[in-house]
């Protein structure tokens, strides 16, 4: 790796860290705040009206930006095509959900969403309207620009549901996941100047959907299972029992979602740029994987200690049955993180057909499992068909890596029992500290000193044991090392 190339790293890593916890401190907020003005059942519903145009944004989806990205020299001609593409696609979706609203509403039996369905379908022209440049952003780690367009998108969406809350209830929140995207599209244009030419040449667009198709399928495949799992909610046990695993998957899969974006965002175009030089490749899988994991898993320990006290003291009590599906889906995260990690690299090396072939063996056996899991125990059946279909993608992931890298796994085996001893520990210290001490105050100071107890033993485990996690993280992104005070050494 370049020093200039670990330079732009360790910027982009920083900027995208910083964007990343204003993101969901906001979108945190706005879920436990809605979350005491609001009902499960209006969770549910904005759940069923989203799902729809999720399904439809992800079936449909040519992969055009991470082909952006991964394309070795994109020119004006395709940067126009993409973004021709995703208006024209947009267009469909937006009319294809409106018409079928009914019918979308029938399948979740819940009449009640076909008026919200048929409003949130002006979402993905939203989206599309932004400027096609963002994709140009990523692809050279400028996510100084992409934070100052995702902290207001989130701000926009938070503000708007909060106050409109207390009058229109559901409303609220549809009014919010529109306000976001579009603010963002305003201001994509001021962060990365386009001006929209429609362009829908076939021959240009070609090198762009040759990447993009496994993209497609690989969302195509990703979208059924989560989809088909939330049809089968509604459908046994009602919208507010889908609203109780709604708001529990946006509190527990924080932790995937930044690893996702933080790893998938900055680390997919570094990987592409180190295509070739497979040592370089084996060596930042490691550092990544290895940094993440001190990082996501003192959250996810933390949510499985503190979920009962979360819903007591934060949510309600209307919340209640909410924290075995918290903790559950956190345990999801923590197996669901190596993959995460593999995905940006898969992608990066031009292979995400492998990325459909996981993404196939985790949706079937979610679907496989999850008639009869909800039938037994209920809205809990779903987090455990989650454990079981991601726990078995890991291992495809592992067999994947093994064969792409020369020893991926060198040396991470101290490393990885320490983090999760030491996270085990944190999360003990913080339910016991919870427990002693009653109410919200009892919360915070829990939380408080589980995050101090972890991060202080995982910085003495690191000089005790030598593991090397700063020192590969100067090596790998100086700028990062050089933030936390550690001198940046030069690769």
């Amino acid at each position: 790796m370049t020093t200039l190339l670990a330079r732009q790293t360790g910027s982009a890593m920083l900027w995208k860290g910083f964007q990343l916890a204003g993101v969901k401190v906001i979108f945190l907020a706005r879920t436990l705040i809605l979350g005491r003005l609001l009902l499960p059942e209006d969770f549910g519903l904005l759940a069923i009206s989203l799902i729809a145009v999720d399904f439809l944004l992800s079936v449909t989806n040519l992969g055009m930006i991470p082909a952006l990205v991964q394309h070795p020299q994109p020119d004006e001609r395709q940067y126009d095509v993409a973004w021709s593409v995703g208006v024209t696609r947009a267009l469909l979706i937006s009319a294809a959900v409106f018409l079928a609203a009914p019918l979308i509403a029938a399948l979740f039996e819940e009449p009640r969403a076909t008026i919200l369905i048929r409003v949130v379908a002006l979402r993905p022209l939203l989206d599309a309207a932004a400027s096609i440049k963002v994709a140009e952003l990523t692809r050279n780690l400028r996510f100084r620009a992409l934070t100052l367009l995702y902290l207001p998108e989130a701000l926009a969406n938070t503000l708007v549901s909060i106050a409109l809350a207390p009058i229109f209830g559901v409303w609220a929140l549809v009014a919010g996941s529109l306000a976001g995207p579009l603010v963002f599209a305003v201001m994509s244009y001021v962060m990365a100047p386009y001006r929209p030419r429609l362009d829908l040449d076939a021959a240009a667009a070609q090198a762009l959907i040759r990447f993009g198709r496994w993209i497609f399928l690989m969302s195509i495949v990703a979208v059924s299972g989560s989809s088909m799992l939330q049809v089968v909610i509604s459908r046994e046990l009602g919208a507010a029992e889908l609203g109780l695993y709604y708001l529990a998957g946006k509190l527990a899969f924080i932790p995937a979602e930044i690893s996702a974006e933080v790893v998938g965002a900055v680390a997919f175009p570094l990987y592409a740029r180190l295509q070739t030089e497979s040592r370089q490749l084996a060596r930042a899988f490691r550092t990544i994987f290895t940094t993440v994991s001190a990082l996501l898993f003192p959250i996810c320990a933390l949510l499985i200690a503190l979920a009962p006290a979360l819903v007591e003291h934060v949510l309600g009590a209307r919340w209640q049955g909410t924290a075995p599906l918290i903790q559950l889906l956190a345990l999801v995260n923590v197996i669901g993180l190596f993959g995460d990690t593999v995905s940006p690299l898969l992608k990066g090396l031009g292979q995400p057909y492998k990325l459909v072939v996981i993404e196939l063996v985790q949706s079937s056996l979610l679907v496989a499992l999850i008639w009869g899991l909800t039938g037994r125990y209920g809205v809990l059946g779903a987090p455990l068909a989650w454990l079981v279909a991601v726990g078995s993608s890991q291992l495809l992931s592992a067999f994947f890596i093994r064969r792409l890298l020369p020893q991926p796994f060198a040396g991470l085996g101290r490393s990885m029992v320490t983090i999760v001893v030491v996270c085990s520990l944190g999360g003990v210290v913080a339910w016991s500290v919870a427990n002693a001490m009653a109410g919200l105050t009892g919360f915070f100071v829990a939380a408080f000193a589980g995050v101090f107890l972890i991060g202080i033993a995982l910085f003495l485990a690191d000089r005790a044991f030598a593991f090397g996690w700063v020192r590969d993280l100067s090596l790998a992104f100086p700028q990062v090392a050089l933030l936390a005070g550690h001198g940046a050494r030069e690769p």
